[in-house]
C-alpha cells in the first residue's frame, strides 16, 4: 500500500487540503471558502471556531476520496500573522486579529515617529505594523485589558489548528521569528517586549521546536471528526508564504532565484544565501530560514494584493476583471487595506490615490490600472531585493491572467514562468512533508513535488514597453510625493470617522 501525505492550508481567502502520494501524485483535492473572516471596518477578525470548522471539513472531504488506511501523515499550515489567543484550556479568547486588521494602525504610526521600533528591527530585521502580533497585544493592552488578562497563549492561525488537530501547544520559529526575535540566532529577544512596554509578551508564545520535530499526534475527537485513526503524526510545517514558495520552487529549482505571489496579499521574494547582499531594506520586510536547506527566504509581504480588485468593484459598481488590457492615462496608489502597507513601502498610514481620472475614464481602465499598480510595486520590491537576475516566478491567484503575467513582464524587464494549475503552497507543503516523513532527497522533492511551469512569457513589444517604463517613472514621482502627506490623510480620515459617529473631531 503506497503510503499518502495530507496537507492543510488554511489561507485568508480560501481553506484547501490535500492528499498525495510518496511520489508527489495528486490524488485528491478539497477546498472551501474561509467562512471565519469578519469584516468589520478596521476591525478585520477571525472565529476562530469556525476556522477549525472549516479546516475539519475540507480535510474530511479530502480523505472521503481516498484509502483513509494508507495515510500515513498531516502537515499544516496557515496565514502567517496576526494574533490567535487561547486561554488555559486552549479555548478561544474571543475572535482572532487577523494580519489584514487595522486598529493597532495608530499605534505603529506613533510609536514608529517616536523611534520605538529601532531597536526592535535591529534585532528582528523588520519594523513591527499593524499585522504584527506584538502590536495586537499591545492594543489590547490598552484598549481592552480584561481581554488580555484572559490569554494564556498568544498563536498563529496554523498553531491554532495544530492544537486544535492534537490537543499539543507547540509552534515552529521560521514565521515566529521575524516578529519576535533574530533570524542570525534562531533565538527570541526580550528587546521586542521592553521596547512596546509589553507587560506580557514571550511568556505567552507556545513553546518552539523545528519544522520536522515540531509534531504531535492526531487526537481522537480530531481524527473521528476527519474521518482518519487517531494517533496519525501530525507536523507544523513553516508559514503559508514559505511553504507556496518552495512549492513554486524558490531555492530548490535550478536558476529559480525570484518569486512573487499574488493571492490576497501579494508577497515578493528571493532566495540568497547573506540577506545582507540585498540593495535596500524597507522596514517592513522579513528574513526567514529556508526549511530544505541552508540559505533564507527574503520577502516583502504587501498588504494589498488581489483584494484591490475587489476594493476597485465598490467603487466602480462594476467587476474588476478584465479580459484584455484598458490601457489609459490613469495612475492607481493600490494601498487600499486599513493597516497601510508593510513592504516596499512601509507605513500604516499608506492609503490609495488615483491620478489622471476624467469624465471618459472606464470602469475598465480602474481594473487594469489597479493590475498595473501591483506590477510596479513587484518591480520596486524586485529592485530593492537584488536578487540574480533570472526568470521570475510567478503564483497565486493572478498567475492564471496571462495579460497580467505579459505585463509583469514587460515592466520586469524579464521572463515571467507561470504555473497554472495551482496548488503551489499545497505542493510545497507536501515537499517538506516528504523531507520528514519518506526521507525525501532534495532532487527527490524536486524532481516529484515542485511544479515546473506550464508557461513561459516574454516581455511586449516595443511600444509596450515604452508605455510601461514611462507609467512606472510617474507611478514611482507621485508615490514620492504622495507619501509624505499620507499621515495628514489620515489624520483627516480620523476625524470625518468622529463626525460621522456623532462624537466631538
Amino acid at each position: 500500500m503506497d503510503p499518502i501525505l495530507l496537507c492543510l492550508d488554511s489561507g485568508t481567502t480560501a481553506v484547501k487540503a490535500a492528499a498525495f502520494d510518496r511520489h508527489g501524485r495528486l490524488l485528491a483535492v478539497a477546498q472551501s471558502d474561509n467562512n471565519a473572516l469578519r469584516r468589520e471596518g478596521q476591525r478585520v477578525e477571525q472565529d476562530m471556531t469556525v476556522t477549525r470548522d472549516d479546516a475539519f471539513h475540507v480535510l474530511r472531504d479530502c480523505v472521503a476520496q481516498i484509502d483513509a488506511g494508507a495515510v500515513q501523515g498531516l502537515i499544516v499550515t496557515g496565514q502567517g500573522d496576526g494574533l490567535w489567543p487561547v486561554d488555559s484550556g486552549g479555548e478561544p479568547v474571543g475572535r482572532a486579529m487577523t494580519w489584514l486588521d487595522g486598529r493597532a494602525r495608530a499605534l505603529a504610526g506613533t510609536l514608529g515617529e517616536a523611534g520605538a521600533f529601532a531597536d526592535i528591527e535591529a534585532v528582528t530585521f523588520s519594523r513591527p505594523t499593524a499585522a504584527s502580533q506584538t502590536l495586537h497585544l499591545l492594543w489590547l493592552q490598552l484598549n481592552d485589558p480584561s481581554r488580555l488578562a484572559r490569554i494564556a497563549h498568544a498563536l498563529r492561525c496554523k498553531e491554532w489548528l495544530f492544537l486544535s488537530l492534537t490537543g499539543t501547544l507547540m509552534g515552529e520559529p521560521s514565521a515566529a521569528l521575524p516578529v519576535w526575535g533574530d533570524w542570525r540566532t534562531n533565538t527570541f529577544s526580550p528587546v521586542v517586549q521592553e521596547s512596546l512596554g509589553l507587560q506580557r509578551g514571550i511568556e505567552l508564545l507556545p513553546p518552539f521546536l523545528d519544522v520536522g520535530e515540531c509534531r504531535a499526534s492526531l487526537k481522537g475527537e480530531a481524527a473521528a471528526a476527519i474521518g482518519l485513526a487517531a494517533g496519525l503524526p501530525v507536523l507544523l510545517g513553516p508559514g503559508d508564504v514559505q511553504a507556496t514558495l518552495i512549492g513554486m520552487g524558490l531555492g530548490t529549482r535550478t536558476g529559480v532565484t525570484r518569486a512573487s505571489i499574488f493571492g490576497t496579499s501579494a508577497i515578493h521574494a528571493c532566495f540568497l544565501l547573506d540577506p545582507n547582499l540585498m540593495r535596500e531594506k524597507p522596514a517592513g520586510a522579513m528574513v526567514q530560514r529556508f526549511v530544505l536547506d541552508d540559505g533564507y527566504l527574503c520577502f516583502h509581504p504587501s498588504f494589498n494584493g488581489a483584494t484591490l480588485f475587489s476594493h476597485v468593484a465598490k467603487l466602480t459598481g462594476q467587476p474588476a476583471s478584465v479580459s484584455v488590457p484598458s490601457y489609459s492615462g490613469v495612475v492607481m496608489h493600490p494601498f487600499f487595506e486599513p493597516g497601510g502597507e508593510r513592504a516596499p513601502y512601509t507605513s500604516p498610514h499608506a492609503s490609495g490615490a488615483l491620478f489622471g481620472v476624467t469624465a471618459a475614464t472606464k470602469p475598465a481602465d480602474l481594473a487594469w490600472a489597479a493590475r498595473e499598480a501591483l506590477c510596479f510595486v513587484a518591480r520596486k520590491s524586485h529592485d530593492m531585493m537584488n536578487a540574480p537576475a533570472n526568470r521570475l516566478t510567478l503564483g497565486g491567484g493572478l498567475a492564471g491572467d496571462a495579460q497580467f503575467a505579459r505585463f509583469l513582464s514587460t515592466i520586469m524587464g524579464t521572463e515571467v514562468e507561470r504555473n497554472t494549475a495551482g496548488h503551489a503552497g499545497l505542493r510545497g507543503l507536501g515537499a517538506v512533508g516528504a523531507k520528514v516523513l519518506f526521507d525525501a532527497t532534495k532532487a527527490q522533492l524536486v524532481q516529484d513535488w515542485i511544479t515546473e511551469p506550464d508557461e513561459v512569457l516574454a516581455p511586449g513589444h516595443a511600444d509596450l514597453l515604452t508605455y510601461a517604463e514611462e507609467k512606472y517613472a510617474l507611478f514611482s514621482k507621485l508615490l514620492d510625493a504622495a507619501c509624505g502627506e499620507w499621515g495628514t490623510v489620515s489624520t483627516i480620515a480620523d476625524r470625518a470617522q468622529k463626525l460621522m459617529e456623532g462624537s466631538p473631531a
